[in-house]
């Protein structure tokens, strides 16, 4: 007797529903597909205890006549494909002809549907996969589908469920997400007979945005605009320093479907590159428009993943895409509560300060300049007046010993453009320092105040990026050469790519089978301490035995970082007065290497506002 048997429509269909139905969002999902498909232009949905008593989903699209109601029941019964060549030009959300019949099979489903020119529409009911009920009836122009008691005949299904608060979140995400990638269609989502959301189409996503997450949200966004090789990127990125611990803020869209695709997620990262942590996630809202044949839907029966033909170019026009945009990020500005009065302000910032007297003599520059009596006795300020404190020298780096010969022509990693030294410099006016951390000064009808270390840091990391890009760093030899101890694979790591690393400035030999001797550093890096910062840069290069370009970005930040000034380091004038005139020839001089702001800025506006003068 045969052994092999055909498995019964019921077993098959659930079987099916296991595949496409992991939960209730994921039915929901399903019926929001088909609802844009049809060209709704309001889509309505309802749900009940998580969506296991009820999911509701009516819109106003074009219906369907009593034939399509019941064919749209069976298995692969879809209006979206004729022929195989239509698989590779995929247009539309759904288009197997799964999903209906895989919900009708593990609920008690119900559909009515009219046709906008038919007098009257079709209601079907099938419980557990079977056709119970099927006849005319009165009803509006689009459809409505009714889903009660999910997973009632597959009780195991039910018990892997998450908490009724964890599937609901799952239920929101789907919806929202439906709404960002169709922002001309209004939705509206009801859970548990609350009103979660109602949100008219509005061409301008902008105001769905506000609506969804709030005006700070928009306002820390940077608009997303760029085009390349057939491939249109449009939407949103966060500004640098505005990251999150997961990737759910990181929402990507094809041709108007939300996809999950390492390709997109990969070329986010690399176009932050240092201006967000490892492990952090800068918040994007990616719309990519490009030919159907480019990128292959059909790879998972969710239809969650995506693949693209060409990874490579997808990836690097995204990330040309993200990094134009972060080139456009404005200088943050600082809002103050307008509860909090100006006084308060700046007595909790133990800013001490000296009424200028007209006969006051023009600042000396020169260190053995002993400052006269102050008018009034001070008292102990954390604020460093320039005239009141001895000038301790800032650590700079020699001046180099010799440059090494430019390599062959070649295309150089680069993140950002660099000005030339001939830009013109808008001129600070340095005030002091607060607790030897904090610069302040005046540019353009605004107080500026400055963190002295995450300026350096900038300073510090474009003049590498530039002399690498440039292939013309400067070596600083040291008196006496290092060794670091790294280990075999390390070591044989570096002496492989040794060149690459002479393109940044570093000088290595190999002293024994685990052991480098380092003999310069780039001259950019001044006092580092070598041991700790190379075995940081090593470490993390040889983690995957190639050279990657992210890890060599975040070393080169760390080693700004540790080159850099400190926090609490005294400052002269002239070291104040010189960072500042290198920061404002940054390109980038608002953020930090790792993502965090330079400065914060208070305008003429806002200060003339807290004083009561507006």
């Amino acid at each position: 007797m045969s052994q092999i048997q055909i498995l019964p429509d019921e077993i098959s269909n659930r079987i099916a529903a296991g595949e496409v139905i992991e939960r209730p969002a994921s039915v929901v999902k399903e019926l929001l597909e088909n609802a844009i498909d049809a060209g709704a232009a309001h889509i309505a949905v309802v749900t009940e205890k998580a969506g296991t008593k009820l999911i509701a989903v009516t819109d106003d699209g074009c219906g369907m006549d009593s034939d399509d109601a019941l064919l749209c029941l069976e298995v692969h019964g879809t209006s979206k494909i004729r022929t195989a060549a239509d698989i590779e030009r995929i247009q539309t959300l759904g288009f197997r002809g799964e999903a209906l019949p895989s919900i009708a099979s593990v609920s008690r489903f119900r559909l009515k549907t009219r046709r906008k020119e038919d007098p009257y529409g079709t209601e079907v009911e099938v419980q557990g996969g079977k056709i119970i009920h099927s006849a005319p009836v009165g009803c509006a122009a689009g459809t409505e589908f009714r889903v009660r008691d999910l997973f009632f005949n597959t009780p195991a299904r039910r018990k892997f469920l998450r908490s009724p608060a964890t599937e609901d979140s799952y239920i929101q995400e789907v919806v929202l997400t439906a709404a960002l990638a169709h922002p001309g269609v209004a939705f509206e989502l009801t859970m548990d007979q609350r009103p979660i959301f109602n949100s008219p189409g509005d061409a301008d996503i902008r105001t769905r945005l506000q609506s969804f997450f709030g005006r700070s949200y928009v306002e820390q966004m940077l608009p997303v605009a760029y085009s390349q090789d057939g491939i249109a990127v449009t939407g949103f990125v966060a500004m640098p320093g505005v990251t999150r611990s997961s990737r759910r803020e990181q929402r990507t869209f094809v041709n108007g479907r939300p996809v999950d695709a390492p390709a997109v997620y990969r070329a986010l990262r690399d176009g932050y590159d240092t201006l967000a942590d490892r492990n952090r996630f800068a918040p994007a809202l990616l719309f990519l428009r490009l030919d159907a044949g480019e990128f292959d839907i059909n790879v998972h029966p969710a239809k969650r993943e995506i693949r693209f033909r060409r990874d490579y170019v997808v990836s690097r026009v995204i990330t040309a895409a993200v990094r134009s945009a972060l080139g456009n990020a404005p200088m943050p500005q600082m809002e103050l509560n307008g509860q909090i009065p100006m006084h308060a302000v700046v007595q909790a910032a133990e800013i001490g300060y000296e009424v200028d007297a007209p006969e006051q003599q023009p600042l000396p520059l020169h260190d053995d300049y002993l400052p006269p009596e102050p008018l009034v006795s001070p008292e102990p300020t954390s604020l460093s007046l320039l005239t009141d404190r001895p000038p301790t020298p800032l650590a700079v780096a020699l001046k180099p010993t010799a440059e090494p010969e430019p390599e062959p022509p070649g295309e150089p990693y680069c993140p950002v453009n660099f000005k030339t030294a001939d830009d013109p410099a808008e001129e600070y006016h340095i005030i002091g320092a607060v607790d030897d951390t904090y610069l302040l000064a005046t540019r353009q009808r605004t107080l500026l105040i400055i963190d002295q270390h995450a300026a350096h840091e900038r300073v510090l990391f474009e003049k590498l990026l530039r002399q690498n890009a440039e292939r013309q760093a400067a070596s600083q030899r040291l008196l006496l050469p290092i060794p670091v101890e790294l280990g075999r694979q390390a070591t044989a790591f570096l002496m492989k790519n040794r060149g690459y690393f002479a393109e940044l400035g570093f000088e290595l030999d190999e002293l024994s089978s685990n052991t480098v001797m380092v003999n310069a550093l780039p001259a950019v890096l001044g006092q580092v301490d070598a041991k700790s910062f190379l075995a940081d840069l090593f470490g993390d290069l040889t983690t995957n035995g190639t050279l990657n370009r992210r890890s060599v970005m975040e070393g080169i930040a760390r080693a700004a970082c540790k080159a850099a000034v400190k926090a609490h380091d005294r400052l002269t004038r002239e070291e104040m007065e010189a960072l500042l005139r290198q920061l404002n020839c940054c390109e980038r001089p608002d953020v930090c290497p790792h993502g965090r702001p330079t400065m914060i800025a208070l305008t003429y506006a806002e200060l003339e506002r807290r004083f009561g003068r507006r």
